[in-house]
């Protein structure tokens, strides 16, 4: 995430913070959250693990008891023989957990109740609140003979029986009626009219008898001494059966035995439920609001989420173990969850609208010019192009301004950039179009209307009256002189660059004769004949070997120390003296002679950096031109094969033209290439008009940025170019170098946005091997 600026997406985090917080104040009560919440309290439970009393005994009417006796309700007699067995082993008290609420035969009832009159107070009966049919609350209470001699106990549960059980009544206060659990542990305080059971006692561990063992078996005394033992039924077939936490399904004997241990260990637990939780959840909602607009990253807000969902979970297991307060912290552990997934969101979108704008920005920069607003020169060309492809007639005028590069030079780039910004102003106004810059003092637009040579002239006068006044800028005033050159496109014309050639002709024969303005003629066809005298020229130049290499260090900006170099092919004509690349390589490209020079270049540059005592990286350019006339590839293998000089130490720079068609045999060529080991840089990027839509797909290594924008360093708006450009090769995987760094500032700037590679004047011009410290080596290069 960019810092330093306000978060941009600070809204949509307001927005969706106060969702969320909207959505935590309804959630705790849609049902949503309770198994979470509920496998969050089995869990404290199981890690709050305590043993009974032992005080306790749960006598079990099981199946096997069931099925001995044969039939049920008992008799009667069955249950005072149990009783009187339990006292006479030496039981402190028991408690029937069944119900007598009505009588049987008077024989047994009779039995049972001088039963209970021996037990002398220490038997407790059952006794249960339901629901009538009418709504009404009915206590059922044991039978009179029986309640004379021993007190009732309540065994009801909370809830509807379907879902779990958490606490028992602690009495009907109505009745006087009190639990079975405050019966059996009198001296317990109670804290509410509910006894919160606490199912960390591990309701295993309570000594479990089965009833049959009593009646017909040898039960050891031992195990009845003063215990108090609570009668009641696990038999599936009598249907006494509740969903307890962390215990699953149990008998609802085994329910008030946990109740009982609950009072015994001091252990009734009080129910604070979500509250506690919701509110720090809102608080969390807050913070999270405010760690947006304060641009925390997303890491970081995981990690502290995280964090704290552990330190909430740990309070709610301490404040449960030490405190006996149970807490519902789902919605806190929602709400963390949520808050994460909303800041991915809003990371990944602000992500995409970065993106979106660098993409933008690229686009723009692509087809214009960054510092006057101006289209690119491409940009012009192709649109002339297809003008006469569809066999148009029209004009193209080029307008050179005298003074602006005097005026950079003596006020500062950024004034005369200005200047030239406004030039495009007062064009665009005047003629209701927006002209291409063609060079940095030079500018040029089509009039698609044809004019003879007077309406020309006239079109010339007119805007040269609008550029020649005054600009005035940063308190500067600049006094600019235009001379224009016109030409019209004809049948036969080869291209736009032929019709630009021309209207340049016709500049320069303007400014030699002092005119305003001058179209182009035939008269001027001698520079066209000079163009013609190279191209003789430059067809015998390799044959007589005419051309030559020199090598420009391309230094690591962090150490300092030369990585590679970058070959550059020179021209020394006996005929035409030293001529400049910027005049034959077009040429080249135009008669197809860039093939077979192209590949002179590739093999002869292997071939020297091969024998180099050196294992730097060597960069060759390779022409658009050639991918679309030969088989690179093939020419790539044979300079390797013949040289010896390794693959994976060769850049071949391309530039963006080469992707203006979108031909998969291009591609297709390139990955053949990294497939050997080279590497493929992508030369003056930002200059050109290739497809950003295709960019983070092809098949590049590395991005050259040209010259044009690193020479203007520090300028402002530069600097943002070269920003987005450095950026966007990283996200992308590419490895960058910067052409032009004249000045050690540069080279600081440079590298410190992570730019890895520089090359230009400050480092060393393009130079002979030897003058650059290469020796030749006696073994062939690794």
């Amino acid at each position: 995430m960019l810092t330093g600026t306000l978060w941009p997406g600070s809204r949509i985090a307001s927005f969706a913070a106060l969702a969320v917080g909207i959505l935590l104040v309804f959630l705790p009560w849609s049902g949503l959250l309770a198994p979470i919440d509920q496998a969050l309290r089995e869990a404290r439970f199981h890690a709050s693990d305590r043993q009974p009393s032992g005080e306790t005994i749960f006598l079990d009417i099981d199946s096997a008891s069931l099925a001995t006796v044969g039939v049920w309700p008992w008799p009667r007699q069955i249950h005072a023989n149990v009783l009187d067995t339990l006292l006479t082993l030496g039981s402190a008290e028991v408690v029937f957990d069944i119900d007598f609420s009505s009588a049987s035969t008077p024989e047994g009832d009779a039995v049972f109740a001088a039963a209970l009159e021996r037990a002398g107070g220490y038997a407790f009966l059952a006794a249960f609140q339901q629901q009538a049919a009418d709504g009404t609350a009915v206590v059922n209470l044991p039978i009179a003979p029986f309640a004379a001699q021993a007190d009732a106990v309540l065994v009801n549960v909370d809830g509807d029986g379907t879902g779990l059980v958490h606490s028992v009544p602690a009495a009907l206060p109505e009745f006087s009626i009190v639990s079975v659990a405050k019966a059996l542990a009198p001296q317990a305080r109670l804290t509410a009219p509910k006894i919160g059971i606490d199912f960390g006692i591990d309701l295993t561990a309570i000594t479990r008898i089965s009833a049959q063992e009593l009646l017909y078996g040898n039960p050891d005394p031992a195990l009845f001494a003063n215990k108090q033992v609570v009668v009641g039924s696990s038999a599936i077939e009598l249907r006494d059966f509740f969903r307890v936490p962390r215990f699953g399904v149990v008998p609802g004997p085994l329910v008030q035995l946990a109740a009982t241990e609950t009072l015994k260990a001091g252990r009734q637990l009080t129910d604070w439920g979500t509250l506690p939780a919701l509110l720090l959840s809102l608080l969390v909602v807050g913070a999270f609001l405010l760690s947006r607009l304060r641009q925390v990253g997303l890491t970081q807000l995981c990690l502290i989420g995280l964090a704290s969902a552990l330190l909430v979970e740990t309070s709610a297991w301490m404040a449960q173990r030490l405190y006996a307060v149970t807490l519902d912290t789902a919605i806190y552990h929602c709400t963390v969850v949520i808050l994460v997934i909303v800041a991915l969101l809003i990371e990944r979108t602000s992500r995409w609208r970065t993106s979106l704008q660098q993409q933008a920005r690229l686009a723009y920069l692509a087809s214009h010019d960054p510092d006057s607003g101006a289209r690119s020169r491409q940009v012009l060309l192709d649109e002339l192009d297809n003008h006469l492809a569809s066999g148009e007639h029209f004009g193209l005028t080029l307008v050179h301004l005298g003074r602006l590069n005097q005026a950079i030079v003596s006020l500062g780039h950024d004034v005369g950039e200005r200047a030239a910004s406004e030039v495009v102003q007062r064009i665009s106004r005047h003629l209701g179009m927006v002209p291409a810059r063609i060079g940095s003092d030079s500018f040029a637009w089509a009039q698609l209307a044809p004019l003879n040579a007077a309406q020309q002239a006239e079109v010339c006068h007119s805007i040269g009256l609008v550029l020649d006044e005054p600009y005035v800028i940063g308190g500067h005033q600049v006094i600019l002189d235009t001379c224009f050159g016109t030409a019209t496109a004809s049948d036969g014309l080869a291209s736009a660059a032929e019709l630009l050639r021309q209207a340049d002709v016709a500049l320069g024969h303007a400014q030699t004769h002092g005119l305003k303005s001058a179209p182009f003629d035939a008269q001027q066809g001698e520079l066209i004949n000079q163009r013609r005298l190279r191209d003789i020229a430059l067809r015998q130049a390799l044959q007589n070997g005419e051309f030559y290499l020199l090598f420009q260090p391309q230094i690591d900006l962090a150490s300092n120390a030369m990585t590679g170099v970058e070959a550059l092919i020179r021209w020394n004509s006996p005929t035409l003296g030293h001529v400049s690349p910027v005049h034959f390589i077009p040429l080249a490209e135009e008669t197809g002679m860039i093939v077979r020079l192209g590949q002179w270049v590739l093999e002869e540059a292997c071939r020297q950096a091969a024998q180099w005592a050196w294992g730097g990286r060597l960069s060759v350019n390779v022409s658009s031109a050639q991918f679309m006339l030969s088989d690179v590839v093939g020419s790539v293998t044979q300079a390797l094969s013949k040289s010896g000089f390794p693959a994976h130490r060769l850049d071949l720079e391309i530039t963006e033209s080469l992707f203006v068609r979108d031909d998969t045999r291009i591609i297709s060529e390139l990955q053949q290439l990294r497939s050997l080991g080279v590497h493929i840089a992508l030369d003056d990027f930002g200059t050109g008009y290739s497809s950003l839509s295709y960019l983070a797909r092809l098949p590049v290594d590395k991005l050259k940025i040209d010259q044009a924008f690193v020479r203007s360093l520090p300028d402002p708006h530069h600097e943002a170019l070269v920003e987005t450009i450095i950026l966007m090769a990283k996200r992308l995987g590419m490895a960058v170098v910067a052409e032009g760094i004249e000045t050690a500032h540069q080279s600081a700037y440079l590298a410190g946005l992570g730019c890895e590679v520089g090359q230009g004047y400050l480092f060393g011009r393009p130079s002979t091997p030897q003058a650059l410290g290469f020796e030749v080596s006696t073994i062939q290069a690794a």
